[in-house]
């Protein structure tokens, strides 16, 4: 199955730049041999055009032993990043941000099964409908949990809405 990027969520104008910002880590990546997937709220918006969502950052996963070429890569241009201690390596340009997950870490426990984006020029792999669901019904039990910490109460209001959103549309058929 082709998913196409179509319309635009609430944030439009952050979301164009995010995009342009993703395709140029995505080309690096890819001349690194590192093969991403895009997760997070731009699978949610790619799967359900649903314009009452931000894309606040782009997330994408990849094995996390990648790490470290990619960070070799990023300093060679020259491109600020920080590694996070939940696994997550983030990529940042101005007020964008391209989070890399580690698969080994985040997919614990979910399939892992893609289908194909088509996002702009490129052609990227994107993580199953029913593996998205898991993985957000996922973050909002772990949030729920913990509501009073941090700002799992955002986290855990932003998950919720994208459960709903996910769960409000049928199966991808790739399962």
């Amino acid at each position: 199955m082709m998913l196409t990027l179509d319309g635009f969520p609430r944030n439009e104008e952050k979301y164009s730049r995010l995009l342009d910002f993703a395709a140029d880590i995505l080309e690096m990546c890819r001349g690194l041999g590192v093969d991403l997937i895009v997760d997070g709220s731009l699978a949610v918006f790619a799967y359900t055009k649903s314009q009452d969502i931000d894309v606040i950052d782009i997330d994408l996963a990849c094995p996390e032993a990648a790490f470290p070429r990619i960070v070799t890569a990023l300093d060679a241009k020259g491109i600020r990043h920080r590694q996070r201690e939940w696994h997550v390596l983030q990529v940042l340009k101005d007020d964008l941000r391209v989070e890399l997950g580690s698969l080994e870490y985040w997919y614990n426990n979910v399939p892992l099964e893609c289908g194909t984006l088509q996002l702009g020029d490129c052609a990227v792999k994107i993580i199953s409908l029913d593996s998205l669901k898991m993985l957000y019904k996922r973050g909002l039990d772990v949030t729920a949990k913990h509501l009073d910490e941090g700002n799992n109460r955002l986290k855990n209001q932003s998950y919720q809405l994208k459960c709903d959103t996910l769960n409000s549309i049928d199966s991808d058929g790739f399962d």
